[in-house]
């Protein structure tokens, strides 16, 4: 029994104690009222003029009353100190998530750009909301498929944080193309009816009669979330450009709700525009299963605390059984009723209390404190892990994520400020991950509104040094790419050349036309002291092996002499390398961009964007 994590899964049950202590309370005003003579009368008359009580057994049976209730209380608060792991329940439900990666994204009508809250949003769904297997998609003049249907929400956040509109193959917006690609992508997985989560900031006219149809022909669900505004504002480019049209004008998108919000009913799904709070995401995400079926997964496990109060239970009970004869069948229906109302496994109570107990304090635990003094205090202890887990004011919360390393925690809990330090601190965890020109556009947006910011303007300069050097390290990289793939081509092309002279040249066996076979020569006599040629071989082979001896001995000293400081500094180098799949998926994009040109030409890119 470890005593440090003794604690009581439903602690509110202890208030009942207090029935415990009233009754004990009874009984022994009762006893005392009953020996009051022999307090008056003295020690030597009493014998002779008291009447002895006949029921002191029965009086002694009287305390198995408190005591009863008293363990009864203490079950019901379930006593726990031990967890044990429990498979958690796998809903069977299929969904797709289908974003918008058309260059109308990078409008700033939303801060910093429509498409960093996009991916925000879209983050926040896989790992917080949505229960069984998620796909993703990634659409502009096409759709491709970023991830099949899986229940690794940790790689979808790492694919959704590198989509960008310049890795798209082919410019425009064409959503009727990611409808369809994700109605393949449920149906291959088995799912006849799935739930399409579609992240976009609006349809054209055109494009409007098609997916019409598509939603009438389908029984999957559309829950969408629109980002932007019907006033609109103009695309940045990466390089600090406005988008123009082939006029010359800017190009200022819209977003129009009312044609969303008509396509989403249409399929009994849902319409949220966007908030900077979670609530668009809640609402969209607790439309009711399309089935309730599941099963439990072994893989994924959980801890629930083990509810030691049933034995507690079994003790009041065997503390009430004497007191049956004694006409306490009131007791006894009372016990019954209480195990009645609380007949679910404890298993489940233990479970529910530790996910409330994530979720934030509870009521209990808020007597003393309020959340934002306990959040503060488990900041300035260092213990950032319960900081994080007790906030609910968005800047505790970040900072306790950016302490311990959840940069991408971090920045969705600064997002949800709107201010200065919000869009400051979103540019430092935009910074840890290496997000440059993210960085920049949020430093900006924290300059304008706060321009006495120093900090600010000084970690704008450094982002925007930053990202020119990956931009540059990223063309170094394609460019050293393509040069292998160029040498590889013209190596394969060599040896295709080389097989082919070789199999046009002629025969050079003996007795081919034009060719004498060589005359025979006498063995030469091996000289006195000369070595033999398989004392030769031997002594190679047992030289080579002294020498690789010697080499693996010499690299297990030198790893053997490596110090700790070594060691963390090759660590620190391992870390650096990037993890950014925005190359890889770019090409992955292109070759299947090609495959689909030699079959079909896109459609829906008469516009860039």
């Amino acid at each position: 029994m470890n005593l440090e994590l003794f604690h009581f899964v439903r602690p509110w049950w202890l208030l009942a104690s207090l029935v415990a202590v009233w009754s004990a309370w009874l009984i022994w005003r009762k006893n005392r009222r009953q020996q009051g003579w022999n307090q008056v009368v003295a020690p030597h008359l009493s014998q002779l003029l008291v009447i002895e009580n006949r029921n002191q057994s029965g009086n002694g049976l009287a305390w198995l009353l408190p005591l009863a209730l008293l363990s009864l209380t203490i079950g019901l608060a379930g006593p726990t100190w031990e967890k044990k792991p429990q498979p958690v329940f796998q809903l069977a439900a299929g969904q797709v998530i289908v974003l918008d990666v058309s260059q109308s994204m990078l409008a700033t009508d939303i801060t910093p750009n429509r498409l960093t809250q996009m991916r925000f949003k879209a983050m926040a769904l896989a790992n917080e909301q949505l229960d069984g297997e998620t796909g993703l998609i990634a659409y502009a003049g096409d759709a491709y498929v970023i991830s099949p249907l899986t229940t690794d929400s940790r790689s979808l956040s790492n694919l959704i944080r590198a989509l960008r509109p310049d890795l798209m193959p082919v410019q425009g917006s064409y959503p009727l193309s990611a409808l369809e690609l994700a109605d393949r992508l449920l149906r291959e997985a088995g799912y006849a009816e799935g739930d399409i989560y579609w992240f976009t900031d609006g349809i054209d006219t055109r494009d409007q009669r098609e997916i019409t149809n598509f939603v009438r022909n389908h029984p999957h669900r559309i829950a969408i979330l629109g980002l932007g505004t019907e006033q609109g504002a103009p695309i940045q480019l990466p390089n600090g450009n406005l988008l123009r049209d082939g006029g010359g004008d800017v190009v200022v998108p819209k977003m129009l709700a009312s044609r969303l919000e008509r396509l989403a009913s249409m399929s009994n799904g849902r319409f949220s525009e966007w908030r900077q709070d979670q609530q668009d995401l809640q609402y969209l995400s607790s439309m009711p299963p399309l089935q309730r079926e599941g099963s439990e997964s072994e893989d994924q496990r959980g801890d629930a605390w083990v509810d030691q109060g049933p034995w507690l239970i079994g003790l009041a009970v065997l503390l009430l059984l004497p007191l049956l004869r004694r006409g306490a069948l009131q007791l006894l229906g009372l016990f019954c009723l209480t195990n009645v109302l609380f007949l679910a496994p404890p298993s489940a109570h233990a479970q529910a209390s530790d996910n409330a107990s994530d979720e934030g304090l509870a009521w209990h635990q808020q007597l003393w404190q309020t959340p934002y003094q306990q959040a503060d205090e488990a900041l300035r202890e260092e213990e950032y892990g319960r900081a994080a887990q007790i906030a609910t004011d968005p800047w505790q919360r970040g900072t306790a994520n950016y302490a311990r390393g959840n940069y991408e925690g971090a920045l969705m809990d600064f997002s949800q400020m709107d201010n200065a330090e919000g869009y400051y601190n979103q540019g430092n965890a935009l910074m840890q991950l290496e997000r440059f020109d993210e960085a920049a556009n949020v430093y900006q947006e924290a300059l304008r509104r706060n321009p006495d910011l120093r900090q600010a303007e000084d970690n704008l300069a450094l982002a925007k040094a930053l990202a020119e050097q990956q931009k540059q390290q990223q063309q170094q990289g394609q460019g050293d790419g393509q040069q292998e793939q160029q040498q590889q081509e013209g190596q394969q092309q060599g040896e295709q050349q080389g097989e082919q002279e070789g199999q046009q040249q002629p025969s050079a066996e003996p007795g081919a036309e034009g060719e004498q076979p060589p005359p025979e020569q006498e063995p030469e006599t091996p000289q006195e002291g000369a070595p033999q040629p398989e004392a030769e071989a031997e002594a190679a082979d047992n030289a080579a092996e002294d020498e690789t001896g010697e080499e693996a001995q010499q690299a297990q000293t030198s790893a053997e002499q490596l110090s700790e400081e070594q060691r963390q500094q090759m660590e620190n180098w391992l870390n650096r390398i990037e993890d950014d799949p925005a190359i890889l998926l770019q090409r992955k994009m292109e070759l299947e961009a090609r495959r689909r040109g030699r079959e079909r030409l896109p459609q829906g890119v008469d516009k860039q964007w």
